[in-house]
């Protein structure tokens, strides 16, 4: 379970702010906020508390943004769809006929997006309402 604490953090620039940090289990510090914080409640009581916490971590070694490791971002693939025009979506969705001058979409390196309709395909993990299928072979 991750845990957090509020930490004192020097800027660049000389100034001290206060800064959520987080840690892994194995309490290696795991990652800060990117902006400061500062004391907050819905009560007089919890914002003594929240206050209190901000005065724990003035006990604390002070920190500085190079102190936090720097997480590995994993890049996700770009999807590349082909683009229809309105006229293909329409046909595709049965709202008009194709006209003469309409051109089914070229289907090049990247696979013709096409509408979810059946609950099997829409459990899959797709997180958007069209999924694309394999270019067929």
């Amino acid at each position: 379970m991750i845990t957090w604490e509020y930490r004192v953090f020097r800027e660049s620039d000389g100034a001290y702010v206060i800064r959520e940090v987080f840690y892994n289990d194995d309490g290696t510090l795991a990652g800060c906020t990117e902006s400061t914080v500062e004391p907050v409640g819905k009560s007089l009581v919890e914002l003594a508390k929240d206050i209190d916490s901000f005065k724990a971590a003035l006990k604390l070694p002070i920190l500085k943004l190079a102190d936090i490791p720097n997480p590995a971002k994993r890049k996700r693939p770009k999807e590349r769809r082909a683009n229809l025009t309105a006229e293909q979506v329409r046909v595709e969705l049965g709202l008009a006929k194709p006209s003469s001058h309409h051109q089914p979409a070229q289907q090049k390196s990247s696979p013709r997006p096409t509408l979810v309709t059946s609950g099997k395909e829409r459990a899959s993990r797709t997180p958007t309402r069209y999924r694309t299928k394999s270019p067929s072979r």
